[in-house]
């Protein structure tokens, strides 16, 4: 390997946690390469870390904490269970038709005008229930 750059190495498209990372370590001082597995490089990343991009979870994944905010579509595939204590959903406009498709909702969105509960059932379908003050 010592007489390859590693943009020649093969490249590998999936990982599993003992797999090997090369890293320079203090790259703006005095760079050394080491370097790390799978499971701890991505058990050191900060709890604070803003993705950008997608982020796929596969299998039994658990996220634990006490605030959490998705600020996009989260899409889950038939039999899958999202569990949560204090669901917030979001303050829309009331639709102008119960076709969800058009109305650019996806299957199981929820959200609420000040007068109803709207979701979409199934691709094609918005429902709503009307909201009112209880005693």
């Amino acid at each position: 390997m010592a007489d390859k750059k590693v943009s020649q190495l093969t490249s590998l498209t999936t990982t599993a946690a003992p797999d090997l990372m090369l890293i320079v370590d203090d790259p703006n001082g005095t760079p050394v390469s080491k370097n790390i597995t799978v499971k701890n490089f991505f058990g050191a990343v900060p709890s604070n870390t803003v993705f950008n991009a997608r982020v796929s979870l596969k299998a039994n994944t658990t996220v634990s904490c006490s605030n959490t905010f998705v600020l996009a579509n989260v899409n889950m595939t038939s039999g899958a269970r999202f569990r949560v204590n204090n669901f917030i959903t979001t303050l829309r406009s009331a639709p102008s038709t119960n076709n969800a498709l058009s109305q650019g909702y996806v299957t199981g969105q929820a959200f609420f005008t000040n007068t109803h509960l709207y979701i979409a059932v199934n691709r094609t379908t918005l429902k709503r229930v009307s909201l009112s003050t209880f005693t």
